[in-house]
């Protein structure tokens, strides 16, 4: 029961101050209703700003990526990749063996489940990694390179995060190799602008282009 009411309120009869009562009541209670709307919009633009400001963040240009997206749209692959005969895309276990005709693999027997996206430290197994082309995504193999080289591979994963896979294979014949579904790229040295060019170029020419 309300008991914060005008003074004279007192002087009128017991049914006519239940009566203003209930509609100081009411009011109240719409003022408050209000007060919360404003607040919960209040909320909702705040994070919706929130929310632009770090998309704008996260897909904002570096100067080196700048530079490096003009160097890339001036650079041609002519000469530089090899293609190759599909070699199927049948899924086999783990355990089964699997003969590729290409150093790494670029297609072929594979398992079911592909190895994600990402930076791995360690070998992988060839017949993951071949799904992860199937996927219209990118494999960079590397063997006996130094830290400082490693770092700018590992560099280039993480720009390309959700369609590259980076890893150690000491089977290689070069130093880097950059593969794709039926395709590859050999080199000795690194060339993050030629690297780049292939990745633009060559993901999701793939049979399941669910690379991004």
């Amino acid at each position: 029961m309300i008991t914060d009411y005008p003074e004279e309120w007192n002087e009128l009869s017991k049914y006519e101050r239940k009566k203003k009562i209930k509609e100081l009541l009411q009011e109240q209670e719409r003022k408050s209703s209000s007060l919360k709307k404003i607040r919960n919009i209040g909320l909702i633009v705040i994070a919706i700003i929130l929310i632009v400001v770090g998309i704008i963040q996260l897909t904002k240009k570096t100067p080196e990526q700048i530079k490096l997206k003009k160097q890339v749209a001036t650079v041609s692959l002519d000469g530089k990749v090899e293609k190759f005969a599909i070699e199927g895309r049948d899924h086999v276990s783990t355990e089964t063996s699997v003969e590729y005709k290409t150093n790494p693999p670029t297609s072929g027997s594979h398992l079911d489940q592909a190895k994600n996206w990402g930076i791995y430290s360690k070998k992988i197994d060839d017949k993951a990694a071949v799904h992860g082309l199937e996927h219209g995504g990118i494999w960079i193999s590397y063997k006996d390179i130094d830290d400082v080289t490693k770092k700018e591979l590992e560099e280039i994963g993480k720009d390309n995060s959700l369609s590259v896979i980076v890893s150690p294979r000491i089977e290689n014949d070069n130093k880097i190799v950059v593969a794709s579904w039926g395709r590859m790229m050999r080199l000795e040295t690194l060339d993050k602008v030629l690297i780049q060019k292939y990745i633009d170029t060559y993901k999701n020419q793939s049979p399941e282009k669910l690379a991004r």
